[in-house]
Parts: C-alpha cells; sequence; structure tokens
C-alpha cells in the first residue's frame, strides 16, 4: 500500500484469479463457454503487466532489462529482482494460475454465479 492505496503490484500477482472470475462472469451472463472467453483472462493479465512497466516509466524505475511482460512470472520475479523486492509475487502469481487452470470450469461458473447475485 501506498499512500492508502492498493498496489498496482498486488492486483497483478491475483489477476490470475481476477480474470477467472470475470471469465466466469462474462460466460454466465452471454452464455457462451467458459473455455471460448479465454481472452478475458489474456487481457487482464497482460493489460495490468504493460500498465504496471508504464507506472515504473513514470516513477523512473523502469529499465530495459525488464524485458516485455508477455511471460507475467517471469516479469514478476525479474521486477522483483530489479526492485529488490520478494520474489513472493512470482510464486503466488504461478500458485492462482495453476489453481485456475486445475479448477473445473462448472465450479469457476458457480463461485461466479454466487459472487455476482449473493449481494
Amino acid at each position: 500500500m501506498t499512500n492508502g492505496k492498493p498496489n498496482l503490484i498486488l492486483f497483478l500477482t491475483i489477476a490470475p484469479f481476477l480474470g477467472a472470475i470475470l471469465q466466469a462472469m462474462v460466460s454466465n451472463f452471454i452464455g457462451v463457454d467458459y473455455g471460448h472467453l479465454m481472452f478475458v483472462f489474456i487481457i487482464i493479465n497482460l493489460g495490468l503487466a504493460y500498465y504496471d512497466i508504464d507506472r515504473l516509466k513514470l516513477t523512473g524505475e523502469y529499465s530495459s532489462t525488464l524485458g516485455s511482460p508477455a511471460f507475467v512470472p517471469l516479469y514478476l520475479y525479474k521486477r522483483a529482482k530489479l526492485l529488490g523486492h520478494s520474489y513472493s509475487y512470482a510464486v503466488i502469481w504461478t500458485i492462482l494460475c495453476i489453481g485456475v487452470v486445475l479448477t473445473p470450469h462448472d465450479a469457476m461458473k458457480e463461485l461466479a454465479w454466487v459472487l455476482t447475485f449473493q449481494y
């Protein structure tokens, strides 16, 4: 947290879960198969990573050694190494991504349904 605002890297770290939930919500709303909406998951993850690079450039902490964030866990690892932070962001992102991949589509859609209509 910086100045009372959530840090973007925290959202990027949980992006696999956020992307899967949004993918399931869109699937529930428009009636398209969950697997056909993989682009939602990819856009969330890559969008947050590219936005993080833009913010690093604004603060002057960007280095060309980071490279492209197309492979998010490698980007998170290089980012942590460059800034002297913990590698836990990359580890958590990887664990969440594996968890999302191993979670049955129906379970993810059910969770999205509950999150959407329970409150």
